[in-house]
């Protein structure tokens, strides 16, 4: 196989058509390829991350190879083909992105680069430019390790921490099994994926390992629903993930827009913009004077969107999977002064829901563009008919609630889509953003303050009463432990002492300074 890796994506590709040059064919075989080979693509795959590095494993005693991913800044992922399915398994993940804070910052930062032992014990990654990190690739090697910073009172680097890695081994009792697979069933039902994840993990870790709790660990993960298998709902962690750390993080984000006062509803927002990799995204960073309930009412109604949602002439939900999840089409129209023509764009979009009540104190809501081969038993409308018209794909699109106490919540609109480049400069985005991003929001908070202020005529409330389990006691319950965690955090940052200034040396320098370390 060919491994390829573009940005953000991963592409396998499979050498098809071959066969033995006949004689004379020389001059057409250098034109074509050996006998006319060609490459088939076998499978592409979104990554949380830039790739940085490519190597391939494999494990003592097995017939087929590993791949040993690196995503920047510093992580190392071991994915695994699966035959029977045609999808990559992750065994193993490791994370050194924590360690980056304690070295500082780099003057001339060196590429990250990636090896594997020959042996196939031992992988190998240089990060930072100054930090080289070794990971086991042995049998123990499975489910989700992460590196933490130590605290310690004087003089320590972040190398020394580097091996304080948590590692979930397999089940050794069929008892554990099961009340692993109980809690995985619950918290899937909660909408709780990355609690889940590491014991689900652990489950896949078993089910190779052999004997009776390798037994029970394939029968528990052949009862998740059919909805979300494992591989799904890695996936999905994989994207919440990602979306957490690009909407809480401010590297390669560039301030577009800030505005004051832009509604009663929205006191004040922020618009940000980064491009890399091939997409363009938008961050906006929005407060909203109206409650979390309304405010997540307007973002799941989502065939209401055509009576708020800024260009949004048509709006439809194909199907609904449980509370949390759907898939619905929007059809956006746009006129412009003195052009006689309009432009239809339409989008078909899938979106989940994440509960990171805990974890972050917010609600996270992850949608993208899905193919019509994910959604076999919905048949995806057509794109609208005429010259001027186009089905776009988004590569991203998410929301993050965050309650605020009281009648008010924090809201976070990110985007990606792919990047036009010089066919669209920071000047034309910008003022884009500016005029659209406002426009939403605002119809954002005028329709959310509506479900209080105009009960009556209101569409969102009306479909608020048709469903009061929904906004009366599913939705009021997640908040509330939004609440609560935040307030548990804020009790916590209020007692923590303040921490004592500490001065951070090279482990490099601190080497050559030692008489003793020098000898060594």
């Amino acid at each position: 196989s060919l491994i390829l890796t573009r940005g953000t994506l991963l592409e396998i590709y499979t050498i098809a058509g071959t066969r033995p040059p006949q004689s004379g064919a020389v001059r057409a075989v250098s034109r074509a390829g050996p006998g006319g080979a060609a490459l088939r693509l076998r499978l592409r795959e979104p990554l949380a991350g830039r790739a940085v590095g490519l190597a391939v494993w494999r494990r003592p005693g097995s017939r087929a190879d590993a791949l040993l991913l690196g995503v920047e800044p510093a992580k190392l992922s071991l994915l695994e083909l699966d035959e029977v399915s045609g999808t990559l398994r992750t065994r193993a993940s490791f994370s050194f992105d924590a360690l980056a804070a304690e070295l500082g910052p780099r003057d001339a930062p060196l590429p990250v680069r990636l090896r594997c032992d020959p042996t196939g014990e031992v992988g190998l990654m240089l990060a930072f430019s100054t930090l080289l990190l070794a990971v086991p690739l042995d049998a123990t090697c499975v489910g989700t390790h992460v590196a933490q910073p130590e605290e310690r009172s004087s003089g320590a680097s972040a190398t020394d921490g580097a091996a304080a890695v948590a590692t979930a081994a397999p089940f050794q009792r069929a008892s554990e099994v099961a009340e692993t697979a109980s809690a995985v069933q619950r918290l899937l039902e909660d909408d709780r994926y990355l609690v889940a994840e590491p014991l689900l993990q652990r489950l896949q870790a078993t089910a190779v390992s052999g004997g009776a709790p390798a037994r029970a660990s394939a029968r528990a993960l052949s009862q998740l629903p059919a909805s979300l298998p494992a591989a799904t709902v890695l996936q999905r962690c994989v994207e919440a993930r990602a979306a957490l750390a690009s909407i809480c993080g401010a590297a390669g984000w560039r301030l577009v827009a800030s505005t004051e006062r832009e509604s009663p509803a929205v006191p004040r927002s922020s618009t940000f913009l980064k491009r890399e990799a091939g997409l363009m995204w938008s961050k906006t960073v929005a407060q909203l004077a109206v409650p979390a309930v309304d405010a997540c009412a307007v973002v799941r109604e989502s065939q209401l969107f055509k009576t708020w949602y800024p260009c949004c002439v048509e709006s439809e939900r194909l199907a609904e999977v449980g509370r949390a999840e759907g898939l619905f089409r929007v059809e956006q129209r746009y006129e412009f002064p003195l052009v006689p023509v309009a432009l239809r764009e339409d989008i078909v979009l899938h979106g989940f829901l994440v509960d990171v009540s805990e974890e972050h104190g917010g609600l996270l809501v992850c949608g993208r563009s899905p193919k019509q081969s994910e959604w076999a038993d919905v048949r995806f409308p057509p794109k609208p008919p005429g010259r001027y018209s186009w089905r776009t794909d988004v590569t991203a699109l998410q929301f993050f609630v965050e309650p605020c106490g009281g009648a008010g919540c924090k809201m976070t609109l990110q985007l990606g889509v792919d990047d036009p480049g010089d066919a669209c400069p920071n000047w034309l985005v910008d003022a884009l953003m500016k005029r659209v991003i406002a426009r939403l929001f605002s119809a954002l908070g005028d329709k959310a303050a509506a479900v209080a202020s105009s009960p009556a005529t209101s569409p969102h409330a009306a479909c608020m009463a048709a469903n009061p389990q929904i906004y009366n006691e599913w939705l009021p319950t997640k908040i509330a432990a939004c609440e609560a965690s935040r307030r548990a955090s804020a009790r916590l940052v209020a007692a923590a002492p303040a921490a004592p200034e500490r001065r951070w040396t090279s482990s490099l320098l601190r080497c050559f300074a030692s008489p003793a370390a020098g000898k060594a």
